[in-house]
């Protein structure tokens, strides 16, 4: 009698065990993504420049090449729904009749041309983190930025 007994205690801790650890487990999970989240998100419907451009595209490119991401032959990385960040930035400029027209460009496309360019360029020109989109999984896949003035 005393065998089953104990043999029962010993289950029913192994159990709690088991439950313990994966809840914990969970529980880190869950701190990891808010904290990578937070990264990006603290930019959302925030006034940037053109340093904080380059900034959360340096985020975004250390990520990539930390989980090895690949590239295309162009250059542009892989859709990867678990670990890839993007970043889609919205240049204004205007055409032959003066009329304000939007271009969206990859991250990928600035790196290539030269971000140091890229700072010259836009240093003090106002931004706008103007949506965030998620994957299934809930961890942040692309950054969309918008220049609000020319």
């Amino acid at each position: 009698m005393k065998k089953v007994f104990f043999s029962i205690i010993l289950v029913v801790i192994l159990i709690l065990v088991f439950i313990t650890v994966a809840i914990s487990q969970k529980n880190a999970e869950s701190n990891s993504l808010k904290s990578f989240n937070s990264e990006y998100e603290q930019y959302l419907g925030q006034t940037l420049y053109g340093t904080d451009i380059l900034t959360i595209i340096n985020k975004a490119i250390d990520n990539n090449e930390k989980y090895a991401i690949e590239k295309d032959n162009e250059g542009y990385y892989l859709e990867n729904e678990e670990n890839v960040v993007k970043v889609e930035l919205t240049l204004l400029s205007l055409d032959e009749e003066g009329n304000t027209k939007e271009v969206t460009h990859q991250m990928e496309r600035l790196n290539q041309i030269g971000l140091d360019k890229f700072i010259m360029s836009f240093n003090l020109t106002e931004f706008k983190c103007t949506n965030i989109e998620y994957t299934d999984s809930g961890r942040v896949h692309t950054i969309y930025l918008k220049q609000q003035e020319l």
